[in-house]
């Protein structure tokens, strides 16, 4: 079980925002050849009107409104054979909003409930290299807005390239259909990929990422980010963090009460952050974020963070 509260409060203006979880993750062994795992897990988060301490507002209408996440999934792993391994999965989750402190935005929320179910298989050809096949099942039930469903079939496949990178990634096709009275039917791409090097003082990756997701506002989203990190470990007791990410939320038109919703956002991150240990339990150190996002019907907004932090380490090490 694990738990994480986090608030950040600004000296003037636009409020606070607050963020909390708490997981479980429960996994058993059946026997040599079968395991499952269970986890659940509870999100609250109320959405500063300019930033949010743990993660990016992309869509424009949850800016400033609290949202409550529980979600539960259940994991069962099969080895068939020493080269073969086969899963089975199923997921719900359930987002409701509450009030919004911000004004003018607009859109009326609708709380949904999401199922999903998976499958996947992968066969081992040697010992650098995995190949398989998935396939994955959604479907979305909102409160006002049309339902929708996706079906995801794609490849996957890792290879270690050298004692130092390895690749990973997916590619498949992504159907989803919204009901209602202007039900349609879409086909996109959807591909994912991970390039990281493990130096003995270095650790390097790189990812990209696109895939559909439900929204409390209407149709489904498609999501696009790209991603680079670089830690740096510069001596025995202390390291160095650098990220950089762009990220693209966008959706196909939708409208209620006679006006359009905001459905385009694009956001640039990129942070810096140094952590020296000062004892075997605690750690100290600065860091810095710069962000810009733009939000369709909106002017662009950027922002500036310093942070000083402190850890400590509880229980047995």
């Amino acid at each position: 079980m694990q738990g994480e509260y986090s608030r950040e409060a600004y000296l003037n203006n636009f409020g606070y925002s607050d963020s909390g979880t708490i997981g479980l993750i429960r996994t058993d062994r059946l026997s040599q050849y079968l395991s499952t795992t269970l986890t659940a897990n509870y999100e609250t988060s109320n959405r500063a009107v300019v930033d949010d301490p743990n993660r990016v507002v992309t869509d424009p209408l949850n800016i400033g409104r609290r949202t409550r996440t529980l979600m539960g999934s259940y994991q069962l792993q099969w080895q068939a054979s020493a080269r073969d391994q086969v899963s089975y999965g199923a997921q719900i989750s359930h987002l409701s909003y509450g009030k919004s402190r911000a004004a003018g935005l607009g859109g009326i929320p609708s709380n949904y409930t999401q199922y999903g179910a998976d499958a996947s298989y992968n066969h081992s050809l040697d010992a650098r290299t995995t190949v398989g096949a998935q396939v994955t099942v959604s479907a979305v039930r909102s409160q006002f807005y049309p339902d929708s469903r996706t079906i995801q079939p794609a490849l996957t496949a890792k290879r270690q390239l050298t004692a130092v990178w390895a690749i990973d990634g997916h590619v498949g096709m992504v159907f989803s259909h919204i009901e209602g009275p202007f039900a349609k039917s879409t086909s996109s791409l959807g591909a994912g990929i991970n390039l990281c090097g493990e130096y003995p003082r270095t650790h390097v990756c790189f990812k990209f990422n696109r895939d559909t997701q439900p929204s409390g506002y209407g149709p489904l989203r498609t999501m696009t980010s790209i991603d680079g990190q670089i830690t740096q470990r510069l001596d025995e007791h202390s390291r160095i963090k650098v990220n950089a990410e762009f990220m693209r939320d966008s959706s196909g038109s939708f409208s209620t009460a006679g006006a359009p919703l905001l459905r385009n956002t694009k956001l640039f991150l990129g942070s810096a952050d140094y952590d020296r240990d000062i004892t075997e339990r605690v750690s100290a150190g600065f860091g810095g974020q710069y962000k810009w996002r733009s939000l369709s019907g909106f002017p662009d907004a950027r922002s500036y963070t310093g942070t000083i932090h402190l850890r400590a380490k509880l229980g047995r090490i």
